[in-house]
């Protein structure tokens, strides 16, 4: 075992579910519930792996709006928000993500880094288009060539790059008297004026095996896999800040009021699936984050009316975590290797690299 990664057990994982694709089958989901005026508390639920029940009982708070650093000059310190906001959240899945992928590729390569830090950021436009890009920066015995190796496993094996890269469709259901079903497909919208006008970005700290801190906005978070993903469960996995991201961003579409004691409050569920296949194994299936279904509970369902349903209306067309997971998004991504940027081979001609090894990590 070398930086906590654990290749054998990864190799075994690859050939079980190769023999038996059930067992790929990994479900996800997460509750939200409003806590206070102006964010929820967010609850793990458990995993399915397989035939396998997988209990995750951590929680995530979570803002509903942007927090104060949503502009191009970002500011931390006391004036910087206490908890997450969503596109935060999606900021940490992508660190937390590419970073399981880069150390299992040099894991795998023999080399143990002294530093790796992955630096994601969020750049929106005047229609709220947004663009993504992220920094790996590594320090350490590592040769320049093992080091693009890494940056091609991510892109290619990396769960949340995928997932984030390309389209995905959103479904939601609107739970009142008459359940209301809604479809959100990806859109590629171009847009003549390509300037950022709101930037997020976030520094995501390796720190052993699939384990990462992270910073956004002065915000502390961390994440990590569960053990039977060969982590070491000590907090929220990067697929459940993803899903916690879009309950939240929904939840405050829908309904920010915090219930009196006794009283019923409004409550979204997410989920979604991986196929351990993709991200894995060297079986050609989808690596990204599938079949998202959002579930919003009003809270006196019979009595909702359109108004549920249209709040869900105003998050697909407004939200912008839900639109960075929706919508297609080329990803830039950069190299700095002991200090000095490296470059990278463009993402059409890195995928037909031999990432695809069983030991390689999402």
């Amino acid at each position: 075992m070398l930086n906590g990664v654990d290749l054998r057990a990864r190799e075994s994982l690859a050939e079980q579910i190769g023999e038996d694709s059930w067992e790929a089958q990994l479900s996800i989901g997460v509750a939200a519930q409003p806590a206070a005026a102006d964010r929820c508390r967010v609850r793990t639920e458990p995993m399915r792996l397989g035939s396998t029940r997988v209990a995750r009982a951590f929680g995530i708070d979570q803002r509903f709006g942007p927090g104060s650093a949503d502009c191009l000059d970002q500011r931390s310190g006391p004036d910087a928000a206490d908890c997450l906001d969503p596109v935060g959240s999606l900021l940490v899945a992508l660190g937390a993500s590419v970073a399981d992928s880069v150390v299992t590729e040099l894991s795998a390569a023999g080399c143990g880094p002294a530093l790796l830090e992955v630096l994601p950021c969020a750049e929106f436009t005047a229609d709220g288009t947004g663009r993504l890009s992220y920094e790996i920066r590594l320090d350490g015995e590592v040769p320049a060539e093992q080091a693009r190796r890494a940056v091609a496993a991510a892109r290619a094996r990396g769960t949340a790059h995928r997932t984030l890269e390309e389209p995905n469709d959103i479904k939601a259901v609107v739970q009142t008297a008459r359940d209301v079903h809604l479809a959100s497909p990806p859109t590629d919208r171009a847009t003549a004026d390509r300037t950022a006008v709101r930037r997020r970005t976030a520094r995501v700290m390796w720190e052993i095996g699939t384990h990462v801190l992270a910073e956004v906005d002065g915000v502390h978070a961390e994440s990590d896999q569960p053990k039977q993903l060969f982590g070491a469960d000590l907090a929220p996995s990067a697929q459940e800040y993803f899903l916690a991201a879009l309950a939240a961003e929904a939840l405050g579409f829908a309904d920010q009021r915090a219930a009196a004691p006794g009283e019923p409050a409004a409550s979204v569920h997410a989920s979604g699936r991986i196929d351990l296949r993709g991200p894995y194994s060297t079986q050609d299936a989808p690596v990204g984050l599938r079949n998202i279904l959002v579930q919003l509970l009003p809270a006196d369902p019979t009595r909702a009316g359109e108004a549920a349903p249209d709040a869900v209306r105003r998050w697909f067309a407004e939200g912008d975590a839900l639109r960075l997971v929706r919508d297609p998004h080329p990803i830039e991504v950069r190299l700095v290797l002991d200090g000095t940027p490296v470059p990278v081979p463009h993402p059409e001609n890195d995928r037909t690299t031999d990432t695809k090894e069983p030991h390689r990590a999402p």
